[in-house]
């Protein structure tokens, strides 16, 4: 601006002169003067209006907070109204369940109070009862105790009548009955006594008095003990009688016999078999306690089931020896002729050998049965008229082996089937099928191997015609001492030139028809009428519990000489329960059953099934090597069949069953993997 001034002034002066220049410059000075002042003023209304304006913001927002901050009081206000509400609601509701949890403790005390008073009140009464339980609990163990010491009575009578009477029965079980009764009446000394059962054979609608004891008359039409026993089936409980009422036109000859006599019910299977009665007790029967009583008729009824059982199985047994003669029979006539023509001479050979009744029977079922593996050899081989080969025979000589398997299946036939398995050995040692010699052979086995070659010369055979009864003679006699034993080879020759045996079919078919079917070895079989289950269903030999008892019989008896006990580990068998399935599993077992069976036969022991993959043989020892011939057979046994892991023990004096089966069970587990 002041240039401008100076600019016009310097105009204004060249033009107009100087007086006219200072007017100027001073009216041009005041003019900028003005014009600054003019222009400060604007620019200070301009900053003051933007004040103004930065003020009217400034209160705008200052209003808008106080606004939004009365709301969110307002709000606040709201919000802790709301929360006093509900803080009162919880205070009023937890009052009110304080209130009801209150009440509920106090009907919760009232009624313990009330329980507690109950309790008190059945403690009384359960106290009360314990003192009669406790007296009721010395009174039934008086009875038990009593009633065991009576089974156990009950038990040894049977057993010394069983071993007085050991019989083939000549019933279904006549002599087993005959046997309870006499334990019966001796047991309550009662001089007479009779069984009778409900079966009703004859069916005239009484009981049948099927035995009777001390009678002089027979009971079998006794009113009186019908008139009993009706009584015990209808109220199924004992009953006692003194001088017992008679009916003077229906009394029997003896009913006048019985003055005092206890009729006690005889269940069999938990069903009402028939009554046991006893009588003319001196004193009377009132002195006999009812458990023991009905002690007495369980054991009864279990000796009578028994006996059922046994003969059910003796039965089934023969049932099988019958279908082997008929199944050798049907395949070759000739040689079961042979074999019923050979009977009386093999009864003959028992007698002079002096064998005990059983090792007899053994002998004649041995004779009879002797063929069975030749069912499985091709019949072309068996009738081959030329030499055979190398092959051949080892086919023909496996006959031996698969009858000792067939036979071996029945466990009252276990003496026998080893007797099958040895027939074919040689008195020097070169025979088949294990190469025994001498008294190793089994005696049993021994003589069939006589009995067989003597029926095999006197009768015809495809590659040469039979021999007469002298030169087979001759024959045994020059093979004596090197094929056959000699002592049984004489008595044989001597029993034949005696005389010639007239063979009578029927005489034959009798003879074999009367043999008992209980001749195995095993544990229980010797006990009487009551054994222990000791066998083993799967393999069918003796179990666990049959081990543990031949055991303790060898260690009780004190034997002269030891005894060795191998185990048998089968290591496949839990990889082929689990691989191929439970049956192939089963077959395992059954197949190294077998071969346990054949190793213990050799050496005149015993096998067993000492648990679920292990078999057990227990063999006698006639010196220290035999232990070791016994695993080296079991690996012979063995060799290409199941993997197996073997452990001995050998007994000496002193020693229990648990020691020695406790150190073939700890040598084999030192050997576990």
């Amino acid at each position: 601006m002041a240039a401008a001034v100076l600019i016009i002034a310097v105009v204004a002066v060249a033009s107009t002169g100087l007086a006219v220049l200072v007017a100027f410059l001073l009216l041009a000075v005041a003019a900028g003067a003005a014009f600054d002042a003019w222009r400060r003023s604007v620019h200070r209304r301009a900053e003051a209006e933007a004040a103004l304006a930065q003020t009217r913001d400034d209160l705008t927002r200052g209003a808008a907070r106080r606004a939004a901050a009365e709301a969110e009081a307002a709000a606040l206000r709201e919000t802790v109204a709301q929360h006093d509400a509900q803080e009162q609601q919880q205070r009023e509701e937890t009052g009110r369940q304080l209130q009801a949890v209150r009440e509920q403790a106090e009907q919760q005390a009232a009624r313990q109070r009330a329980e507690h008073v109950r309790l008190e009140r059945a403690l009384r009464r359960a106290e009360q009862a314990l003192d009669q339980q406790r007296e009721l609990t010395q009174r039934l163990m008086r009875s038990r105790r009593a009633e065991r010491e009576w089974n156990r009575e009950l038990r040894a009578q049977l057993q010394r009548l069983y071993d007085a009477h050991r019989t083939r029965p000549r019933g279904e079980d006549s002599d087993v009955r005959a046997l309870v009764l006499q334990a019966a009446i001796q047991l309550v000394e009662a001089p007479k006594g009779m069984l009778l059962s409900r079966e009703d054979a004859d069916g005239d609608g009484a009981l049948d008095v099927v035995v009777s004891y001390g009678f002089e008359h027979d009971p079998a039409e006794s009113e009186v003990a019908q008139r009993f026993a009706r009584q015990v089936l209808s109220s199924d409980e004992i009953v006692r009688e003194d001088e017992p009422a008679r009916d003077p036109g229906t009394a029997s000859d003896a009913d006048g016999e019985i003055d005092t006599l206890v009729a006690i019910p005889l269940y069999l299977r938990d069903r009402f078999h028939g009554v046991i009665i006893g009588a003319n007790r001196p004193g009377g029967f009132d002195e006999v306690d009812d458990d023991v009583l009905l002690a007495l008729g369980d054991q009864a009824g279990a000796a009578l089931h028994h006996g059922q059982l046994q003969h059910e199985l003796n039965e089934a047994h023969h049932a099988a020896v019958r279908t082997l003669l008929e199944a050798m029979a049907s395949r070759d006539p000739r040689l079961h002729q042979e074999s019923k023509g050979l009977t009386l001479h093999t009864l003959a050979l028992a007698r002079d050998l002096e064998l005990d009744s059983r090792q007899r029977d053994v002998l004649v079922y041995a004779m009879l049965l002797r063929h069975v593996g030749y069912l499985a050899i091709p019949p072309h081989l068996l009738n081959e008229g030329r030499p055979l080969r190398a092959d051949e025979r080892a086919v023909i000589e496996l006959h031996s082996r698969i009858g000792f398997n067939i036979i071996g299946q029945i466990p009252a036939l276990r003496d026998v089937a080893t007797a099958v398995l040895y027939h074919h050995e040689r008195f020097d040692g070169r025979g088949y099928p294990a190469g025994l010699s001498g008294d190793a052979i089994p005696h049993t086995a021994r003589a069939l191997s006589v009995l067989e070659a003597y029926a095999a010369m006197t009768n015809d055979r495809p590659y040469r015609a039979r021999l007469s009864s002298e030169e087979a003679c001759e024959q045994l006699i020059a093979a004596a001492g090197t094929q056959f034993d000699p002592e049984i080879a004489q008595l044989l020759v001597e029993e034949i030139r005696s005389g010639p045996v007239a063979v009578d079919d029927a005489l034959t078919d009798a003879v074999i028809e009367a043999l008992p079917l209980n001749l195995a070895g095993q544990a229980g079989s010797g006990i009487g009428p009551l054994p222990a289950a000791t066998t083993d269903g799967l393999t069918l030999l003796g179990n666990q519990r049959a081990l543990y008892q031949d055991m303790r019989d060898a260690t009780d008896g004190g034997c002269a000489h030891p005894f060795a006990v191998v185990l048998i580990q089968l290591e496949d068998l839990p990889s082929v329960n689990e691989d191929v399935g439970y049956a192939a599993g089963d077959h395992l077992i059954q197949v190294a059953a077998r071969n346990a069976q054949r190793t213990a036969a050799r050496f005149g022991g015993t096998a067993y099934r000492a648990s679920g993959r292990r078999l057990a043989i227990l063999a006698p020892l006639a010196d220290a090597g035999v232990a070791g011939d016994v695993l080296n057979h079991l690996m012979t046994e063995f060799a290409g069949g199941s993997s197996v892991r073997t452990a001995t023990a050998v007994w000496s004096p002193g020693d229990h069953t648990a020691d020695v089966l406790g150190r073939a069970r700890a040598s084999l587990t030192r050997r576990d993997p």
